[in-house]
């Protein structure tokens, strides 16, 4: 792209390269612009019966231009879903003490077309004439992503809605997934992408609300949610029983891997050379032995469940609410730790130098500096730098009040006035990791779990004003 104000033509709409005179201040921007267009059908319906049992049935077809050179491209990608609802208590004479009862289930299926580019034959023609050839080869089996979920639950409510249970069980299968892989040294293309893999996601999730005390001028409300996920690499190709799906580059110490009968989150590293009774092998030095390349499973970065704890209190015109919340199990390593370790720079290895050793799964190693040089450092032994995820934190505390409408009747143009204010992030009740395990340093499924000097995490205390007229 030219700009207009820093370059202009020598002869006019001739938009060639030789062609432009440049000012001191003149660029051309290169940007190739990509873009997909996705074509789509969709229906719905919904039948109801006597307020009790809904039934409700969409379908919904893709044609996507990313599935172009494909399989897929004349017919596109087909996904429906179908649920069923029974509301129990519409139906049937319940209990006094029970006022709602509800059960549904759900089948549902999910499709994503293909990344933008990789069925593209063509090579891309740059500014100056040169050319980016398409090192991808191209391939006219790749189909698009499907998930498949089946998803029970029920709902009850009693004692005049003072108590409440939302429970859900569910499973995911999503199969077709897209993997990059290397093509054979001496092959036209350096890559080619394929279908592979097969990942189930089976977890519960599970709510208990309720008001445990109210009256004229005081309540008390309460929630507790839980959720568990479970995930297992059913199956990935049959030239592929596992893939490396990346690492930070910082370090040479850790990989992710996904290997079939294994777990998405999976972290592998340089371990401890162990005996048959799982003791800490040393060389002749006393320091201990590393195993390196990244062949032993350290851990997963998945949580085992999330609790989540809500309260409100609400007494005349003030309300006081907190949350706190909890993340049991899973795995995090700490880059950062094992770098400063083997700089020296750490809180730790200054007061093991102080101390005149470490001490590990009950060994003392003396030789402090050689410690930590063996095990810290971008190729260590990664697994001393694991630690628990578990951490209990204070999430959210907020403290209202909202002014009587008896009081703003006065001013005669506010109707209501509310001040609260709000803290999130406050402290933690328990951690185990030298770092908030909760941050990350991106979305991406190779830093999962992984800290390598990221910035921490902010503590945000705010004051909000809300009026209204």
């Amino acid at each position: 792209m030219i700009d207009s104000k820093t370059a202009s033509l020598y002869r006019p709409n001739v938009f060639t390269v030789s062609n432009i005179i440049f000012s001191s201040k003149g660029y051309i921007n290169q940007t190739i612009d990509a873009k997909r267009t996705i074509q789509s059908l969709f229906g719905t319906a919904q039948v109801g019966w006597k307020d009790a049992i809904y039934l409700d049935i969409t379908a919904r077809n893709d044609w996507s231009s990313t599935l172009a050179n494909t399989e897929s491209m004349k017919n596109g990608f087909f996904y429906p879903s179908v649920g069923l609802t029974w509301i129990m208590s519409n139906s049937i004479k319940l209990p006094e003490w029970i006022n709602f009862s509800k059960f549904r289930g759900s089948f549902a299926q999910v499709g994503n077309d293909l990344p933008i580019g990789i069925t593209n034959l063509a090579d891309i023609i740059q500014c100056g004439g040169s050319i980016q050839t398409n090192d991808i080869e191209q391939r006219g089996d790749l189909k698009p992503e499907i998930s498949t979920s089946i998803e029970f639950g029920t709902e009850w409510k009693f004692f005049n809605n003072r108590f409440g249970i939302d429970f859900t069980w569910y499973r995911t299968d999503t199969k077709n997934q897209l993997l990059r892989v290397a093509n054979p040294a001496g092959s036209l293309y350096a890559f080619r992408y394929i279908n592979a893999g097969k990942i189930r996601n089976t977890g519960i999730e599970l709510t208990l609300e309720g008001t445990p005390f109210m009256n004229e001028n005081f309540r008390w409300k309460t929630a507790v949610n839980m959720s568990m996920n479970r995930n297992k690499v059913v199956s990935l190709h049959k030239d592929y029983k596992s893939f490396r799906y990346g690492s930070e580059g910082f370090s040479m110490a850790y990989d992710m891997w996904v290997k079939e009968g294994g777990k998405l989150g999976d972290i592998y590293g340089n371990g401890f050379e162990r005996d048959e009774n799982g003791k800490i092998k040393l060389n002749e030095t006393g320091n201990p032995i590393k195993v390196t390349g990244n062949n032993t499973l350290l851990g997963n970065a998945n949580p085992d469940a999330l609790l989540g704890w809500s309260n409100t209190f609400t007494y005349k015109g003030f309300t006081l609410y907190f949350l706190i919340d909890a993340r049991i199990g899973g795995d995090v390593m700490s880059l950062t730790q094992a770098h400063l370790d083997a700089m020296g720079v750490s809180k730790e290895s200054g007061e093991s130098r102080d101390r005149g050793y470490v001490e590990y799964e009950g060994i003392q190693f003396k030789d402090v500096p050689n410690f930590y040089g063996t095990v810290g450092g971008r190729n260590g032994i990664s697994e001393y730098y694991m630690y628990d995820a578990t951490n209990v934190r204070l999430r959210e505390l907020t403290l209202g009040y909202s002014f009587p409408e008896t009081l703003l009747a006065k001013t005669k143009f506010i109707k209501g006035l509310d001040l609260t204010l709000i803290a999130r992030n406050l402290f933690f009740l328990y951690k185990d990791a030298p770092f908030d395990p909760d941050a990350t340093l991106s979305v991406g499924n190779t830093l999962q779990g992984v800290d390598v000097f990221g910035m921490p995490t902010t503590r945000n205390i705010g004051f909000n004003v809300k009026f209204t007229f």
